[in-house]
């Protein structure tokens, strides 16, 4: 299995499904497959924002995602850090 970009620590998958630009079978595999049995976002009211970071991220749900899918997230993020 491919270890999981150290980005994907602060993230969840449905912020990456949203804003990175994924292909369409990975937007379907990140919403179907990991966003299905997140936990939802607790009450906002009761955090900071800083409580959050890292809340149900993409990286603690890796397994779930095949190994090309893996690979494709992790591109992405290596891309991204060259930015």
């Amino acid at each position: 299995m491919t270890k999981p970009h150290n980005h994907f620590k602060y993230v969840r998958a449905d912020e990456v499904a949203e804003c990175w630009g994924v292909s369409d079978s990975l937007y379907r595999a990140l919403w179907n497959k990991v966003v299905a049995v997140q936990k939802e976002i607790p009450n906002l009211e009761d955090y900071s924002p800083s409580d959050l970071i890292g809340f149900e991220n993409l990286a603690s749900h890796w397994d779930l995602l095949s190994e090309a899918e893996q690979e494709e997230l992790n591109r992405l993020a290596a891309e991204g850090e060259e930015r």
